[in-house]
């Protein structure tokens, strides 16, 4: 059969045409579904891009404490036992990293006292702020029945702490830690207020504390803990992290903010907690010193209670009416219910001898 070459032309034409429109309606049915948000990669690209997250409760809390946590460096001297040691023990050199809470404008930062407990040289104590400058601090009082100290950098407009009521707290309440852990810089945990006007036994001392779930580790003491409003609840101090036959983990404590918003202010203004009673001795708290029938005096305070009523270096408290003294813990929390001016009968051993002496308590002069 035979082709017309005008109907070859012809049909070629129709076919071009054809072609031509089919791949026009294809680029426009592409398009469109691009401007529509219907398209491939490109458009979950641009939709991932544009999309804003909105902030949460602990993301508002967060941005509002986070800057008034600092890092806290400082070398201290603290205590080898004889077993590391062929002459009878001694004292070695190592760098304690902790945390601090800056509470005002212009530089005072709490910590805990055990941050800087043994402390060789003020010019080894530092503090790095959020925005990664360094600067000497000195402290300015310190409290061992509390644990809280107040250190002071020479800076100024910086941003600081609002504190809640503790005593307002409930169980089961969001807070948020915020520390340095293990030193290796300011971080954020999580929890749930565990209980309330918890009392433990650490360091010698009976503390009332706040006990969290929130992850705390070494160089988180001194951090704060906060409310889910971003507001100082706590100032991080201990983690429970075993019992005799079981390792434990959310057990952390923290020293409630109205306790710190006593103690701070005497600190601040006498370097010391004021208008507390005390026996005026100082005891051995020294493995090698303890004894099951009480505490042994290491030294007689110059001109204080217990000189005037006339106990002696190496005496052994037993008692204070009546209650019985197993260790420096218990003198302290005996000594805490007691109001200066209030006569105590103290007991002792010397030289084998039990001896029942009448104490008039004064007020502390010094940690």
């Amino acid at each position: 059969m035979k082709l017309n070459f005008k109907a070859i032309i012809i049909i070629f034409l129709v076919a071009l045409l054809g072609s031509g429109l089919g791949t026009f309606g294809v680029m426009s049915f592409y398009n469109r579904n691009i401007e529509n948000g219907k398209g491939h990669s490109d458009i979950v690209l641009n939709e991932v891009a544009y999309t804003s997250i909105e902030k949460g409760e602990y993301t508002k809390a967060i941005e509002k404490a986070y800057n008034t946590v600092v890092e806290i460096t400082c070398t201290v001297r603290s205590s080898v036992s004889s077993d590391f040691f062929f002459f009878g023990g001694g004292t070695t050199e190592s760098t304690s990293a902790g945390s601090g809470v800056i509470f005002s404008s212009d530089g005072y930062i709490i910590t805990n006292e055990h941050v800087i407990s043994g402390l060789m040289s003020e010019d080894s104590l530092k503090v790095k702020l959020y925005n990664g400058e360094t600067y000497a601090a000195k402290v300015i009082g310190y409290d061992t029945r509390t644990d809280l100290a107040v250190l002071k950098i020479e800076e100024s407009d910086l941003p600081y702490v609002s504190f809640a009521d503790s005593s307002q707290l409930l169980l089961g309440q969001d807070v948020i830690a915020i520390g340095n852990p293990l030193g290796s810089g300011i971080s954020c945990s999580n929890g749930i207020v565990s209980a309330l006007e918890k009392e433990i036994y650490i360091n010698n001392v009976y503390m009332t504390v706040i006990q969290t779930n929130a992850a705390v580790n070494a160089g988180n003491s001194g951090g704060g803990l906060f409310d889910i409003n971003g507001n100082l609840i706590g100032i991080v101090n201990a983690k429970n992290t075993s019992t005799m036959t079981t390792s434990v983990e959310g057990i952390s404590y923290a020293i409630p903010s109205n306790t710190v918003t006593r103690i701070i202010s005497d600190l601040i203004e006498n370097g010391y907690v004021k208008d507390r009673a005390a026996l005026g001795v100082r005891v051995y708290t020294s493995s090698s010193f303890y004894r099951a029938d009480g505490v042994v005096v290491s030294e007689v305070i110059a001109g204080g209670s217990a000189e005037e009523a006339g106990i002696q270096p190496n005496d052994i408290i037993t008692a204070i009416d009546g209650e019985t003294v197993t260790g420096y813990g218990d003198l302290s929390k005996i000594l805490d219910s007691r109001n200066i001016g209030e006569k105590v009968i103290v007991t002792i051993i010397r030289d084998d001898q039990k001896l029942e002496i009448p104490v008039i308590l004064q007020a502390a002069s010094s940690n």
